[in-house]
């Protein structure tokens, strides 16, 4: 019979095995990946992406600075006591509420440029932090890269230490037998247990190495130490023996074009250049337009008022009521003429009030700058300052980078040089050393000079791996400067 919980049970067991595994089995990082994961985590990376975004706002903003400028204002006010009527402009003592509304527009047409270097500059900002942002990125994947193969480098460091200790046990168990049999004297024994206890220092130092750079390496990618970590191999191949592809030369002209921080610095050089224009241009005077509408409502003015229709007057005559003559001893009126305007009396509320109200303007206006506490030539002597702070940078990037490649590509070739005469030392050390151990097995010869020859096969191996990655981070530090790939 089927058993649901029984079956849930059993499936929640299994998921939860499952996760167990997973998380005891170590994900296994792949240069690339470390790259992409430190880059996301980054926080240089992050600011400058904020940066970015700021560089976008301000270039936005420069933009709608060509747009006019326009505000609505409005207000309302409740008078008692002596005051003056807003509608009529006379003194009352009547209790008057107001309101009063206005829109206002102004579009400079003339401003000496400003607004185009302004625009100017911020276009070439934008593009400066574009490459800034690129620039931080190749950073952060060099610095990780560099990291890797430290980590790979100290590996190999503890393998070689671990076959040192475990060909020095080796030998410690076959001269135990050979004391045992009377054949080998218990001194030699007792000084080859030392280079044991000297091997395995030797290769505790490489573990301990192996954890700090993998502990690096893992702080770079802003993981925590506790984190399961292995890394792939990269193919590491033996250092050629022909010299760099190109001269220190040839790739400082080439670096200096598509490096994206000589190319940030260089738009920042411009971008500071369009702001000495920008602050040049508020020396000149400012030409505009500008436009009012506006209307005002009191509650003074009575609700009602007499509107003429627009088709002219009457003329009727009337008596008089109090001018008269005495005929025969009968009072007359006297007949007058009297001339109206023909129109009705209309209802005058508020949106009635506001409409007759409304007022209209449109001007133009210059503007020239005569002192204003010295602040436009403030601008212009910092605008100056900046520019030649920026120029100042661009040398600095450049010189930098001549610097490093001039570095990078010495030290590369003596690492090329180190591994040839470390690999020939390799050869002849591990023939020696051999020879020694033989010849000590058959009792020839003095542990010390197995020891030696052991101590020079171990140096040279050490000596061999160290000139094979010291070159594998110069190439890599030239391939990033010609913008190469670095997964390789």
């Amino acid at each position: 019979m089927f058993k649901p919980l029984t079956f849930i049970l059993a499936f929640l067991l299994l998921l939860s095995s499952g996760k167990l595994a997973a998380q005891q089995s170590p994900r296994v990082w792949s240069l690339d990946s470390c790259i992409n994961q430190a880059i996301a985590q980054n926080i240089l990376v992050k600011q400058s992406e904020l940066n970015l975004q700021s560089s976008r706002v301000v270039n936005a903003q420069t933009k709608a600075a060509f747009l006019p400028t326009s505000q609505f204002n409005g207000s309302h006010s409740y008078n008692t006591g002596r005051s003056i009527d807003p509608f009529t402009n006379q003194p009352t003592t009547d209790q008057i509420q107001s309101n009063n509304f206005g829109l206002s527009a102004d579009l400079t047409l003339f401003n000496g440029g400003q607004l185009q270097h302004r625009l100017q500059q911020s276009k070439l900002g934008l593009k400066a932090s574009q490459y800034e942002l690129e620039q931080t990125r190749q950073s952060v994947a060099l610095n990780v890269t560099l990291a890797y193969l430290q980590v790979l480098f100290s590996q190999e460091l503890l393998i070689i230490a671990e076959n040192q200790l475990k060909n020095t046990n080796l030998q410690v168990e076959r001269s135990k037998h050979l004391v045992d049999a009377g054949a080998l004297a218990t001194s030699t024994l007792a000084d080859l247990e030392v280079q044991a206890t000297q091997d395995e220092l030797q290769q505790v130092t490489a573990a301990t190495n192996l954890k700090t750079n993998r502990l690096a390496l893992l702080q770079l990618l802003n993981l925590p130490a506790t984190t399961n970590f292995t890394i792939q191999p990269l193919n590491t191949e033996v250092p050629a023996t022909n010299p760099y592809n190109k001269t220190t030369e040839e790739l400082i002209a080439v670096a200096e074009k598509i490096q994206p921080g000589i190319i940030g610095a260089d738009f920042r050089v411009k971008s500071a250049h369009q702001g000495v224009r920008a602050a040049r241009a508020s020396l000149l005077p400012i030409i505009g337009v500008s436009g009012y509408m506006g209307s005002n409502y009191s509650s003074a003015v009575p609700t009602s008022r007499f509107v003429a229709d627009g088709t002219g007057t009457t003329t009727r005559e009337v008596p008089s009521p109090t001018d008269f003559v005495l005929i025969n001893g009968t009072r007359m009126p006297i007949i007058q003429t009297q001339t109206t305007t023909n129109g009705a009396v209309e209802s005058f509320h508020y949106f009635d009030q506001l409409k007759f109200n409304m007022r209209k303007s449109i001007g133009l206006y210059l503007s020239f700058p005569i002192l204003n506490s010295w602040q436009n030539r403030t601008r212009l002597s910092n605008a100056i300052i900046a520019e030649k702070t920026a120029e100042y940078a661009a040398e600095n990037v450049r010189l930098q980078l001549r610097q490093n490649i001039e570095l990078a590509h010495s030290n590369l070739e003596a690492a090329q040089i180190r591994f040839k005469t470390a690999s020939r030392q390799v050869t002849a050390s591990k023939v020696a050393y051999d020879a020694a151990q033989k010849r000590f097995e058959s009792g020839s010869v003095h542990f010390v000079d197995l020891n030696l020859a052991k101590t020079n096969y171990d140096k040279a191996l050490s000596n061999q791996v160290q000139a094979k990655y010291d070159y594998l981070f110069r190439q890599r530090l030239l391939d990033f400067y010609l913008q190469e790939s670095t997964a390789k």
